[in-house]
Protein backbone atom coordinates (compact mmCIF):
# COMPACT_ATOMS: atom_id res chain seq x y z
CA UNK A 1 0.00 0.00 0.00
CA UNK A 2 0.93 3.65 -1.18
CA UNK A 3 -0.40 6.57 0.73
CA UNK A 4 -0.19 9.50 -1.72
CA UNK A 5 -0.19 13.46 -0.07
CA UNK A 6 1.22 16.45 -1.26
CA UNK A 7 3.15 14.50 -4.29
CA UNK A 8 5.61 12.68 -1.97
CA UNK A 9 4.61 8.96 -1.51
CA UNK A 10 4.02 6.82 2.16
CA UNK A 11 5.02 3.34 1.27
CA UNK A 12 3.49 0.85 4.46
CA UNK A 13 1.82 -2.26 4.67
CA UNK A 14 -0.47 -1.46 6.73
CA UNK A 15 -3.81 0.34 5.63
CA UNK A 16 -5.63 3.19 7.08
CA UNK A 17 -8.13 0.97 8.98
CA UNK A 18 -5.59 -1.25 10.78
CA UNK A 19 -4.09 1.70 12.02
CA UNK A 20 -7.30 3.45 12.91
CA UNK A 21 -8.13 0.16 15.12
CA UNK A 22 -4.55 0.14 16.63
CA UNK A 23 -4.80 4.31 17.22
CA UNK A 24 -8.34 3.96 19.32
CA UNK A 25 -6.69 1.05 21.32
CA UNK A 26 -3.83 3.20 22.09
CA UNK A 27 -6.02 6.04 23.39
CA UNK A 28 -8.04 3.43 25.44
CA UNK A 29 -5.15 2.03 27.37
CA UNK A 30 -4.36 5.68 27.96
CA UNK A 31 -8.03 6.21 29.06
CA UNK A 32 -7.66 3.36 31.19
CA UNK A 33 -4.39 4.25 33.46
CA UNK A 34 -1.39 3.44 31.42
CA UNK A 35 0.18 7.00 30.98
CA UNK A 36 0.99 8.84 28.18
CA UNK A 37 5.45 8.98 27.80
CA UNK A 38 6.55 11.98 28.20
CA UNK A 39 10.31 13.49 28.36
CA UNK A 40 9.91 13.35 32.34
CA UNK A 41 7.92 10.19 33.17
CA UNK A 42 8.05 6.65 31.43
CA UNK A 43 4.39 5.68 29.43
CA UNK A 44 2.87 4.67 26.47
CA UNK A 45 4.76 5.58 23.38
CA UNK A 46 4.04 7.22 20.06
CA UNK A 47 1.68 4.63 18.25
CA UNK A 48 4.49 2.41 15.67
CA UNK A 49 3.26 2.65 11.99
CA UNK A 50 5.65 0.09 9.87
CA UNK A 51 7.62 1.68 6.86
CA UNK A 52 7.97 -0.20 3.60
CA UNK A 53 10.28 0.76 0.40
CA UNK A 54 8.67 1.67 -2.70
CA UNK A 55 9.29 -1.39 -4.30
CA UNK A 56 9.06 -3.60 -1.70
CA UNK A 57 5.81 -5.15 -2.85
CA UNK A 58 6.51 -5.64 -6.26
CA UNK A 59 9.77 -6.34 -6.57
CA UNK A 60 10.17 -8.42 -2.50
CA UNK A 61 13.28 -7.54 -0.76
CA UNK A 62 13.66 -7.76 3.04
CA UNK A 63 11.38 -7.32 5.86
CA UNK A 64 12.86 -6.62 8.91
CA UNK A 65 10.52 -7.66 11.87
CA UNK A 66 11.65 -6.03 15.37
CA UNK A 67 10.10 -6.17 19.19
CA UNK A 68 8.67 -2.67 19.46
CA UNK A 69 10.01 0.83 19.20
CA UNK A 70 12.44 2.34 21.75
CA UNK A 71 12.08 5.68 24.05
CA UNK A 72 8.59 8.22 23.77
CA UNK A 73 9.10 7.79 19.88
CA UNK A 74 6.93 10.01 19.52
CA UNK A 75 4.21 10.24 22.13
CA UNK A 76 3.85 14.18 22.62
CA UNK A 77 3.14 14.51 19.13
CA UNK A 78 0.62 13.98 16.65
CA UNK A 79 -0.68 10.43 16.06
CA UNK A 80 -2.05 10.50 12.63
CA UNK A 81 -1.12 8.06 10.08
CA UNK A 82 0.89 10.67 8.03
CA UNK A 83 2.72 12.09 11.01
CA UNK A 84 3.76 8.14 12.68
CA UNK A 85 4.71 7.24 9.22
CA UNK A 86 6.66 9.91 8.64
CA UNK A 87 8.64 9.19 12.19
CA UNK A 88 8.85 5.41 10.83
CA UNK A 89 10.86 7.23 7.55
CA UNK A 90 13.26 9.10 9.84
CA UNK A 91 14.97 6.29 11.05
CA UNK A 92 14.59 4.14 7.86
CA UNK A 93 14.46 6.03 4.55
CA UNK A 94 16.75 9.45 5.43
CA UNK A 95 20.99 8.48 4.34
CA UNK A 96 23.19 6.98 7.16
CA UNK A 97 22.23 7.88 10.27
CA UNK A 98 24.26 7.74 13.92
CA UNK A 99 22.53 4.19 15.43
CA UNK A 100 24.52 2.82 11.86
CA UNK A 101 27.41 1.01 13.98
CA UNK A 102 24.51 -0.71 16.65
CA UNK A 103 24.48 -4.42 16.40
CA UNK A 104 20.86 -4.17 14.84
CA UNK A 105 21.77 -1.96 11.96
CA UNK A 106 24.85 -3.75 11.21
CA UNK A 107 22.68 -6.73 10.38
CA UNK A 108 20.74 -5.30 8.68
CA UNK A 109 23.39 -4.07 6.52
CA UNK A 110 24.93 -7.39 5.74
CA UNK A 111 21.76 -8.40 5.10
CA UNK A 112 21.28 -6.12 2.51
CA UNK A 113 24.77 -5.87 1.00
CA UNK A 114 24.46 -9.67 0.65
CA UNK A 115 21.03 -10.04 -1.24
CA UNK A 116 20.30 -6.49 -2.21
CA UNK A 117 23.85 -5.65 -3.68
CA UNK A 118 24.46 -2.29 -1.44
CA UNK A 119 23.91 -0.88 1.90
CA UNK A 120 20.72 -0.08 3.70
CA UNK A 121 20.56 3.21 3.14
CA UNK A 122 21.12 2.59 -0.48
CA UNK A 123 18.35 0.05 -1.15
CA UNK A 124 15.69 1.55 0.88
CA UNK A 125 13.32 0.98 -2.09
CA UNK A 126 13.43 -2.95 -1.35
CA UNK A 127 13.56 -3.44 2.62
CA UNK A 128 10.74 -2.41 5.05
CA UNK A 129 10.83 -2.50 8.99
CA UNK A 130 7.75 -3.30 11.64
CA UNK A 131 7.73 -4.44 14.69
CA UNK A 132 5.85 -7.40 16.86
CA UNK A 133 4.11 -4.67 19.38
CA UNK A 134 2.98 -1.87 17.61
CA UNK A 135 2.27 0.14 20.75
CA UNK A 136 5.72 0.15 23.33
CA UNK A 137 6.17 1.46 26.81
CA UNK A 138 8.96 4.19 27.05
CA UNK A 139 11.73 2.42 29.16
CA UNK A 140 12.65 -1.22 29.91
CA UNK A 141 12.29 -4.06 27.09
CA UNK A 142 8.37 -5.49 26.67
CA UNK A 143 9.66 -7.85 29.51
CA UNK A 144 9.49 -5.50 32.00
CA UNK A 145 6.53 -3.12 30.79
CA UNK A 146 3.14 -2.99 33.36
CA UNK A 147 1.28 -6.02 33.68
CA UNK A 148 -1.24 -5.83 30.74
CA UNK A 149 0.06 -3.70 27.85
CA UNK A 150 1.47 -6.43 25.58
CA UNK A 151 -1.94 -9.07 26.28
CA UNK A 152 -4.12 -5.64 25.36
CA UNK A 153 -2.61 -5.37 22.27
CA UNK A 154 -1.82 -8.94 21.04
CA UNK A 155 -5.03 -9.53 19.11
CA UNK A 156 -4.76 -6.19 17.18
CA UNK A 157 -0.76 -6.70 16.51
CA UNK A 158 -1.06 -9.97 15.55
CA UNK A 159 -3.62 -8.85 13.02
CA UNK A 160 -1.59 -6.10 11.49
CA UNK A 161 0.95 -8.30 11.31
CA UNK A 162 -0.80 -11.22 9.09
CA UNK A 163 -2.13 -7.62 6.75
CA UNK A 164 1.40 -6.98 6.08
CA UNK A 165 2.84 -10.38 5.62
CA UNK A 166 -0.29 -10.89 2.87
CA UNK A 167 1.34 -8.36 0.96
CA UNK A 168 4.67 -9.61 0.50
CA UNK A 169 5.76 -12.26 -1.96
CA UNK A 170 8.98 -14.11 -2.42
CA UNK A 171 10.64 -12.14 0.35
CA UNK A 172 13.13 -12.41 3.18
CA UNK A 173 10.97 -11.98 6.61
CA UNK A 174 13.81 -11.86 9.26
CA UNK A 175 11.91 -11.53 12.94
CA UNK A 176 14.33 -10.54 15.43
CA UNK A 177 13.00 -11.10 18.78
CA UNK A 178 13.44 -14.64 20.51
CA UNK A 179 9.43 -13.63 22.11
CA UNK A 180 7.34 -13.24 20.01
CA UNK A 181 4.67 -12.45 22.62
CA UNK A 182 2.40 -14.43 20.87
CA UNK A 183 1.75 -12.46 18.22
CA UNK A 184 4.09 -14.31 15.32
CA UNK A 185 2.26 -17.22 16.15
CA UNK A 186 -0.94 -15.91 15.92
CA UNK A 187 -0.29 -14.01 12.67
CA UNK A 188 1.25 -17.27 10.32
CA UNK A 189 -2.36 -18.56 12.01
CA UNK A 190 -0.72 -21.34 14.38
CA UNK A 191 2.54 -23.27 14.18
CA UNK A 192 4.07 -23.54 10.41
CA UNK A 193 6.62 -25.76 11.98
CA UNK A 194 9.81 -24.14 12.36
CA UNK A 195 12.55 -25.99 10.87
CA UNK A 196 16.17 -25.40 13.00
CA UNK A 197 17.93 -28.17 13.81
CA UNK A 198 20.67 -27.24 12.24
CA UNK A 199 20.94 -23.52 13.02
CA UNK A 200 21.12 -24.02 16.59
CA UNK A 201 24.50 -22.36 16.57
CA UNK A 202 22.93 -19.58 14.54
CA UNK A 203 20.00 -18.88 17.30
CA UNK A 204 17.76 -19.35 14.03
CA UNK A 205 14.22 -21.37 13.35
CA UNK A 206 12.81 -20.75 9.74
CA UNK A 207 10.37 -21.72 7.13
CA UNK A 208 9.41 -21.43 3.59
CA UNK A 209 5.74 -20.75 2.94
CA UNK A 210 5.10 -22.28 -0.32
CA UNK A 211 1.93 -20.41 -0.96
CA UNK A 212 3.29 -16.72 -0.74
CA UNK A 213 7.24 -17.71 -2.13
CA UNK A 214 8.15 -16.07 1.28
CA UNK A 215 11.01 -17.03 3.89
CA UNK A 216 10.36 -16.39 7.52
CA UNK A 217 13.73 -16.73 9.94
CA UNK A 218 13.09 -16.20 13.68
CA UNK A 219 15.99 -15.64 15.34
CA UNK A 220 17.62 -13.09 18.43
CA UNK A 221 17.96 -9.40 18.46
CA UNK A 222 21.07 -8.71 17.10
CA UNK A 223 22.42 -7.25 20.29
CA UNK A 224 21.77 -10.83 21.89
CA UNK A 225 23.54 -12.79 18.91
CA UNK A 226 26.20 -10.11 19.53
CA UNK A 227 26.42 -10.89 23.08
CA UNK A 228 26.39 -14.68 22.45
CA UNK A 229 29.07 -14.32 19.89
CA UNK A 230 26.88 -16.06 16.90
CA UNK A 231 25.74 -12.66 15.22
CA UNK A 232 28.14 -13.42 12.38
CA UNK A 233 26.66 -17.20 12.55
CA UNK A 234 23.17 -15.59 12.31
CA UNK A 235 24.13 -13.58 9.41
CA UNK A 236 25.91 -16.57 7.34
CA UNK A 237 23.13 -18.68 7.89
CA UNK A 238 20.19 -15.99 6.97
CA UNK A 239 21.93 -15.11 3.57
CA UNK A 240 22.61 -18.98 3.10
CA UNK A 241 19.10 -19.54 3.38
CA UNK A 242 17.78 -16.65 1.51
CA UNK A 243 19.57 -17.73 -1.28
CA UNK A 244 18.88 -21.26 -1.38
CA UNK A 245 15.22 -21.09 -0.98
CA UNK A 246 14.25 -17.94 -2.73
CA UNK A 247 15.40 -17.30 -6.54
CA UNK A 248 15.85 -13.86 -6.55
CA UNK A 249 18.54 -13.54 -3.87
CA UNK A 250 20.40 -16.46 -5.83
Amino acid sequence: MTIQRWGATMPTLMTRPTFEHLRRLRARLIDQGFASATSEQPGVAGLFLPWAGQRLAKAGGIYWVGAATEGIYGAEGEQSFEACHERAARLCDRGPHARAHTPLWLFLDGLTRALLDGSYDTTTDRWGWSNLLKIGWSVGTPQDWPAGLVERQQEACAAALREEFARLRRSLIFVGSLDDFGILGEALGGNPGWNGEEDEVAGLWWFHDEASGNLFVHGCHPNAARRGHFSDAALDRTVMLARNLLPRFA
